[in-house]
């Protein structure tokens, strides 16, 4: 989902970017996401005929992130071979990426989430590497997770573990960001870009404890190729 408001001090709307993992509607993704649903879906736009440019995960956050079919940034498939966070995407793609943009035109922008799949790997740089055009970066390295895993915060390795309360990693991206929007100063500072993209709901399907049993009684759907 894509959110925006104008704020008082300027005619430049800041904008929060949601975006989720492997979120699948013909499954019925959204099935019981009540508070998405009243708070977002409700109040906006739905694009009901929007397709991606590939069903790859990296591939196709690739084309989100820089805004260019397959062809044209040349990442094939979710490896580093296959150009996920390698050496030419870095040269060549990722300067040119949204971010970028809006830095240029004065926005504040901040990433928390996932990235790209081999983003922070030694070969791609390692967490040192913070994509070109971010002021405020706490990117996950490597694939979905929810616990035991580490994040580049603003270019120095964080690692978190399996406590709950400090590291179930979809708490600690909101966590961050609310952080960021509460520090903020909207009236005197630059409108802002902020992206939040969670693990959820990729695989391992690790919950939070609180809905834990939420699922209970629900069934995938029953399409003609179940």
């Amino acid at each position: 989902w894509l959110s925006s408001y104008v704020s008082l001090s300027t005619s430049k709307p800041n904008i929060i970017f949601i975006l989720t993992d492997d979120q699948d509607l013909t499954i019925a993704g959204m099935q019981g996401m009540h508070n998405t649903q009243r708070l977002i879906i409700d109040e906006g736009l739905t694009f009901k005929n929007a397709f991606v440019s590939s069903p790859v995960c990296c591939v196709s956050r690739s084309s989100i992130m820089s805004g260019r079919y397959v062809h044209n940034h040349h990442v094939s498939n979710n490896s580093y071979d296959g150009g996920c966070s390698n050496q030419t995407w870095q040269t060549e793609v990722e300067p040119q990426c949204m971010a970028v943009h809006l830095h240029a035109l004065g926005y504040t922008t901040f990433y928390s989430g996932k990235y790209l799949n081999q983003y922070g790997i030694p070969m791609a740089n390692g967490p040192q590497h913070i994509p070109p055009g971010f002021d405020h970066w706490y990117g996950l390295i490597g694939n979905s997770r929810y616990y035991n895993y580490s994040i580049s915060n603003n270019g120095v390795l964080e690692e978190h573990g399996d406590d709950y309360a400090k590291d179930y990693y979809t708490d600690l991206i909101k966590n961050q960001s609310l952080a960021f929007l509460n520090d903020y100063d909207f009236e005197h500072q630059p409108p802002i870009f902020m992206t939040l993209a969670t693990p959820a709901a990729h695989g391992p399907f690790t919950p939070a404890p609180k809905y834990a049993d939420y699922d209970q009684g629900m069934l995938a759907p029953r399409q003609p190729n179940w």
